[in-house]
């Protein structure tokens, strides 16, 4: 997958991902390989990444090869992975990390609304409610 734009959300891919020079992604990202020659911001989980001379990483990273050209820039916090793919040092699951990165970008379920609404839209659950 090749990212050229702006992307706010979850990225759940078993492959590999690229993060172009106009590419901006917030949220969670969890992949195989990460290229970054853009910008991320969030939470990531993958097996390897290299953070070429234009890409930044701006939040937590979990990997297990890890490489920055002379340019990059990582700011944050990184954990290591055992060989089977677990993490020793990042105590939350990425599902965890989906739930809340969902929830602090402002996606919440359907059924974990208070409002009635689903995108700013009234379902059929809140149609019945009284405004105040």
């Amino acid at each position: 997958m090749h990212v050229d734009g702006r992307v706010d959300g979850l990225i759940d891919s078993d492959h590999d991902l690229s993060i172009g020079q106009s590419g901006h992604v917030t949220g969670l990202v969890k992949a195989q390989k990460v290229v970054l020659s853009g910008i991320f911001e969030g939470k990531m989980i993958c097996e390897e990444i290299e953070i070429l001379s234009s890409g930044k990483l701006i939040g937590d990273l979990v990997c297990n090869n890890f490489v920055v050209e002379t340019g990059g820039k990582f700011i944050g916090q990184s954990h290591e992975m055992t060989e089977g793919g677990m993490v020793v040092s990042l105590p939350e699951t990425f599902e965890q990390l989906a739930r809340t990165t969902v929830k602090s970008l402002g996606h919440v379920p359907e059924e974990q609304r208070n409002d009635g609404t689903v995108n700013g839209k009234a379902s059929s659950k809140g149609a019945n409610r009284k405004k105040k």
